[in-house]
């Protein structure tokens, strides 16, 4: 079922009530604690970070959509309206979208199709949730004919998108997102990348750039998993993902100038995100990856 976005009058009254519950809080937490003013912002940071992380809280932006799909958690062999349920955020329309609308054709819209099934699998599956070819057809207002005949293309090309058939037949495999960055790693520039995926530059460049991030601060700064997901903005199956890529291509013949870019683009947001604010606590992650 979707449900409305940030331009209803009642949403943006929810953000702004809880920006002065926020505020009252921080008072109270100042007053009553002795808290400094920015410790105060930091615990609010926090509060605000872990509430409204979830899909049913979370104001939505423009073109976002609040829909309900099978957990994720959900084995195969049980039917649709015995399985339990969660709620995720999706994106029906991104700014790359909109640009692609210029001078459209056949073909261009299929490419257009293609990505958007991926963007929308993807984004259900990091919040625990798997679509089925029946809500992406829902959604996308196409046929399931069409649906299925997308994804087939994808999978030719190497890409699997993670629908609820596909991941509990034959479990997880290559998302396009971990397909950008490793075909980065392996030395390639986000141009090519784009074309060999079949995706725009812009999102290609907005996942390594993610990538980037996450990576640097879990093997210079000793963020687990949760804690560098919460700083770049990112799931924690994303932040995973990315830690699983650097494991895998620690050998990579471009690992030193890969690692020279995670380190200018990791240590500029770092500083531009505020030392303190983004310090991490003592962890135990599994952040092994080290230049040999």
């Amino acid at each position: 079922m979707v449900k409305g976005n940030t331009s209803s009058l009642t949403a943006q009254e929810q953000r702004m009530a809880f920006k002065r519950r926020s505020q009252q809080v921080k008072t109270e937490v100042v007053q009553g604690t002795r808290m400094s003013p920015w410790e105060a912002d930091v615990l609010i940071e926090l509060l605000e970070e872990h509430f409204l992380s979830d899909p049913q809280l979370k104001p939505l932006k423009d073109g976002q959509v609040r829909v309900t799909c099978v957990s994720a958690s959900e084995g195969p062999g049980m039917a649709l309206e015995q399985c339990r349920k969660v709620c995720v955020v999706l994106s029906l329309f991104e700014e790359d979208d909109e640009k692609d609308l210029q001078g459209l054709d056949e073909s261009r819209m299929e490419q257009i199709r293609r990505r958007r099934i991926c963007r929308l699998c993807e984004q259900a599956r990091e919040q625990g949730g798997l679509l089925t070819q029946e809500d992406l057809a829902k959604y996308l207002m196409c046929s399931v004919r069409t649906i299925r005949r997308a994804i087939d293309a994808l999978e030719k090309d190497g890409i699997a998108v993670p629908t609820r058939g596909q991941q509990q037949d034959i479990g997880p495999t290559v998302s396009h997102r971990a397909l950008a960055v490793a075909k980065w790693l392996e030395g390639k520039e986000p141009v090519e990348i784009a074309r060999a995926i079949k995706h725009s530059v812009r999102a290609v460049e907005r996942y390594i750039e993610s990538f980037k991030r996450v990576a640097w601060l879990c093997l210079n700064k000793q963020f687990n998993v949760f804690q560098a997901a919460l700083a770049v903005g990112v799931s924690t199956a994303l932040a995973n993902l990315c830690l699983d890529l650097c494991n895998e291509y620690r050998n990579s013949p471009f690992l030193e100038q890969r690692m020279a870019e995670i380190e200018t683009v990791g240590s500029a947001f770092y500083l531009a995100e505020g030392e303190k604010k983004l310090s991490p606590r003592p962890n135990t992650s599994k952040n092994a990856w080290r230049t040999p």
